[in-house]
């Protein structure tokens, strides 16, 4: 160990110039506190009618879903937390980056004995030697001292746990994309869900409308004594249904554009106008083609993969237990009477000294063995969850994959059907007018038209759902149809 005497004035300006430093910061810290406090006090003080929750303003409309994906992108809550955490795992890097670089403490202390610290000495074995008691130290110390450490070999457990927090921050990265991918997901759900509710509205208003008629005609053939009275009451029986079928339409649709609001981070009451847009073919590569996408794109997958590195980091953490650590300290101190330690007549005021500390762990009852073996088993559990999840993708490539083709032949399916049904209902009409047929039949084509016209629009938005599945399955939008 090194000792050396350094100037007392030097280090006494220091000192000063630190306590200066450290007293407006911690009046600054007092103030902020303050201003914060004083701030909840008025916002708790606030009327209880204010609306807690700050929405964003209106996109412009006409909204296509495009817009409606970039605004929830820039706005939604859920998202911005998972921005969030990305910033907080980022700092966590820096905190194990600054394990690197020396470690630098200060501290004051002061001390007040009651009685002087003497020592006794006495000698009977010589005569005439005088005997008594000597003062040995101050009775007020004032301790002024300074610490610095540096590490110098720690086994390579500052290299591992940096390596951890960055490994952190991928993961955190690709738990940010995921939720992005479901973001955009939900946000066409919604979107799409609140057009085909529109469409279904329209539908069941049409629906009324048309019974509307019926029962007219009902009426009037009933009044001519051309049927019988029991026509009127299924016109009236239908249509009551209908009314009560286009309320719940009306009510659905209600909760799916408050559903889209939410994801808008919207006020659930605002009623957007929704752009309707022409639906195109995608071109859909082959299923082989999808699986290479998702194994490449899919942030679950690599975050897996970022997970069994940071797994074997943590083997090598807890091996470093097995090296010795090395660091290098050094410390220099003040002590006397008066605040600044100048005074102090039975020793040296001040000191410095400088030193290596090796420490060696030889025994811990197989403490560090365990913990590698920890991670071990935790890797292979992480590897077993890649295979799983590897799988699971497969699975949901291949039934998005398979529901866009059985939605795209849906379309012309239904919109043949829906022709046919028209035709149908204008045949049967015209039939039931020349007594051809009895109302019942009119109903029936009634019917028929009704779910037709559903399940075209059904399977209109239900393709490009299906496409919105497809695009979060393998990690990334198709390219645009023609």
């Amino acid at each position: 160990m090194v000792q050396r005497n350094f100037g007392y004035k030097t280090i006494s300006i220091a000192l000063f110039i630190c306590t200066l430093m450290w007293v407006p910061s911690s009046f600054g810290q007092t103030n902020k506190h303050r201003k914060i406090s004083a701030e909840s006090m008025a916002h708790e003080s606030a009327p209880a009618s204010t609306s807690q929750i700050d929405y964003q303003d209106i996109p412009r409309e006409p909204l296509s879903m495009e817009r409606a994906v970039d605004f929830g992108l820039e706005h939604n809550r859920n998202l911005r937390s998972f921005q969030e955490e990305v910033m907080a795992v980022n700092q966590q890097v820096k905190q194990a980056r600054a394990g690197f670089y020396p470690k630098l403490d200060a501290s004051y202390s002061f001390t007040q004995i009651k009685d002087q610290p003497i020592i006794n000495f006495t000698a009977p074995a010589i005569p005439n030697l005088p005997t008594g008691s000597v003062p040995t130290n101050i009775t007020t110390a004032n301790h002024w001292q300074l610490d610095i450490t540096q590490p110098i070999f720690t086994g390579f457990n500052l290299t591992a746990q940096l390596n951890i927090s960055k490994m952190d921050l991928k993961i955190s990265k690709y738990q940010l994309d995921s939720a992005r991918l479901d973001l955009i997901r939900n946000i066409k759900y919604a979107f799409l869900q609140t057009l085909l509710g529109q469409k279904l509205l329209q539908v069941a208003r049409d629906n009324v409308k048309a019974l509307e008629i019926q029962k007219q005609n009902a009426q009037a053939y009933y009044n001519q004594g051309l049927t019988a009275k029991n026509d009127v009451l299924k016109a009236e029986v239908a249509l009551a249904n209908a009314v009560q079928q286009e309320r719940a339409t009306a009510k659905q649709l209600d909760i799916l554009r408050s559903k889209l609001n939410q994801l808008l981070d919207l006020d659930i009451q605002t009623k957007l106008e929704l752009q309707d847009n022409k639906i195109l073919m995608k071109p859909i590569p082959g299923l082989e083609n999808l699986y290479s996408l998702a194994e490449e794109r899919r942030p679950e997958l690599n975050a897996l993969d970022t997970s069994i590195l940071k797994a074997e980091e943590r083997i090598r953490a807890a091996r470093s237990s097995y090296y010795p650590t090395i660091s290098a300290f050094g410390q220099y101190y003040r002590e006397g009477e008066d605040f600044l330690g100048e005074t102090n007549p039975y020793t040296n005021n001040e000191n410095a000294s400088v030193g290596v500390q090796i420490k060696l762990n030889l025994f811990e009852g197989g403490k560090t063995e365990a913990s590698a073996s920890e991670y071990k088993y935790r890797k292979k559990s992480l590897q077993e969850q890649r295979r799983d999840l590897e799988k699971q993708i497969r699975v949901q490539v291949e039934d998005a994959y398979k529901q866009v083709g059985v939605a795209r032949a849906d379309i012309t399916t239904s919109e043949t059907a829906l022709t046919q049904a028209h035709e149908n209902e204008r045949m049967t009409t015209l039939q039931y007018k020349e007594q051809l047929v009895i109302f019942l039949e009119v109903l029936n084509a009634r019917v028929f038209t009704l779910e037709s016209s559903v399940n075209y629009y059904q399977a209109l938005y239900g393709y490009q759902l299906a496409l919105a599945d497809l695009e979060r399955a393998i990690g990334e939008q198709l390219a645009a149809g023609k």
